[in-house]
């Protein structure tokens, strides 16, 4: 069966069961969660007797790993049921978190590189909405925006399961305004860096969003709606 598929019926049930990555990756004796991440997203295979393992594990029915449920489609996961891993255009939100004069970079599990903290728009979501659920999903930070960094491509984007697309993405500059820094299932860790720390970055456009910062660019934040009244 398609791997992609596996991978995120995994992730719908142990969700649903309430289970973090790191809980269900003990349960399943890997020694850390990156092994589970891969399996999640389509890169990593899993064998016969793996899959009854995870089915014992999260208490279901094998069949219910191996039929789709309504909880287990998504936006994404529809477009890539017809398209396959072909290249389309997807739109992200994302930005640069400041404290004590650093900005926040994530070392990604999905494909062990570093980039700034951001995702992909889930329906109905405006790009500022997106970009502060992401962070607080991924940081455990509440953030609050300074001001809009710009718009920003990346023409090339691959995953680790082979999934191409065009990326479009929104940066904003984002002060912290509660919540305690931690690492979800994403992240293999979280660090602050100044200029002259910053590690190499996997994506063009998180790359052109640092140099953007740095250079002082600052635009308004607007109405996404309506494109021409500044928020207040």
């Amino acid at each position: 069966m398609d791997r992609k598929e596996l991978g995120l019926r995994i992730r719908t049930i142990r969700k649903n069961k309430g289970l973090s990555q790191s809980q269900l990756a003990e349960l399943m004796g890997y020694k850390n969660h990156s092994t589970l991440a891969k399996v999640e997203t389509g890169i990593n295979d899993i064998t016969v007797e793996t899959l009854y393992k995870y089915a014992n594990v999260l208490n279901v029915r094998i069949g219910e790993l191996l039929v789709a449920n309504d909880n287990s489609s998504g936006y994404i996961k529809n477009i890539r049921d017809g398209l396959g891993s072909q290249k389309i255009i997807l739109n992200c939100a994302g930005g640069i978190v400041e404290k004590d004069g650093k900005i926040l970079f994530q070392h990604r599990t999905d494909n062990d590189k570093w980039g700034l903290v951001g995702g992909l728009l889930e329906l109905n979501e405006t790009y500022l909405e997106a970009a502060i659920r992401e962070i607080k999903e991924e940081t455990g930070l509440d953030v609050k925006p300074k001001y809009f960094l710009g718009i920003f491509h990346n023409h090339n984007m691959v995953w680790g399961n082979g999934d191409k697309a065009h990326t479009i993405g929104a940066y904003y500059v984002f002060e912290i305004v509660g919540g305690d820094l931690r690492v979800d299932e994403e992240s293999f860790e979280l660090k602050f860096c100044s200029e002259e720390e910053i590690p190499p970055l996997f994506a063009p456009d998180h790359q052109e969003a640092v140099d953007a910062y740095y250079r002082g660019v600052r635009q308004p934040l607007f109405d996404e709606n309506a494109m021409i009244k500044p928020i207040k």
